[in-house]
């Protein structure tokens, strides 16, 4: 287990697709890494051979009839591997770890968006991840009708979970907006829509180092 020392370098982001979740993570690796830190950022699903093998079938647009069920355990499956071989070690190093995306994001869209049962959800998420949680998540938030339109001025195909429709990412906003206000000192809510740096002074002075 990670001791409570440790668990203070585990950062997550969190928010929907094209809220911006690439740019302040490197932003803050790069703030990080000039205050002397190491650091390793890790995404979700992927970050192992077998998770990021997973992830190719969860964001396949051939796999659209996924079960809402396995689409969950294959996220999980892809999170115990991630945080056993990954997470885990490189915190008892004492280095940093920004995780783009993790349990947070299978309560919202997998319970929110597929209306899994939380309980279940919970109960699978403290299984996967034997017990960690990140000591603070950075949630981006922005509507779904915004990021639709920053992926389509960015000439990106949709993949399976972006095909899910307005309505699908209306309820997973919804899911991210209740566990965010549910767990205040370990949410930060941020307006995604704000300019890039000022999204980066707010982030750098939440993790407050010297």
């Amino acid at each position: 287990m990670i001791s409570k020392e440790l668990n203070k370098r585990f950062i997550s982001f969190e928010g929907i697709d094209f809220s911006g979740k690439s740019t302040q993570i490197a932003r803050l690796k790069s703030y990080l890494e000039n205050k002397g830190h190491k650091v390793f950022v890790l995404r979700e699903p992927g970050g192992t051979e077998i998770s990021e093998r997973i992830r190719a079938i969860l964001l396949d647009k051939e796999h659209i009839r996924m079960n809402a069920r396995a689409e969950l355990l294959l996220f999980s499956a892809a999170r115990v591997q991630l945080t056993e071989e990954k997470i885990i070690p490189l915190l008892k190093k004492g280095h940093y770890v920004i995780a783009d995306r993790f349990v947070d994001s299978t309560s919202a869209y997998q319970g929110f968006g597929r209306e899994l049962e939380q309980a279940t959800i919970e109960h699978v998420n403290q299984f996967a991840t034997f017990g960690i949680l990140p000591a603070v998540t950075f949630y981006l938030k922005i509507s779904p009708e915004d990021a639709f339109q920053r992926r389509i001025e960015s000439g990106q195909e949709a993949d399976r979970l972006e095909s899910a429709g307005l309505d699908f990412y209306k309820k997973v906003c919804n899911g991210y907006e209740t566990l965010a206000r549910s767990q205040p000192e370990r949410f930060v809510i941020i307006n995604a829509t704000q300019v890039i740096e000022a999204i980066h002074r707010q982030i750098i002075e939440r993790i407050n180092l010297p």
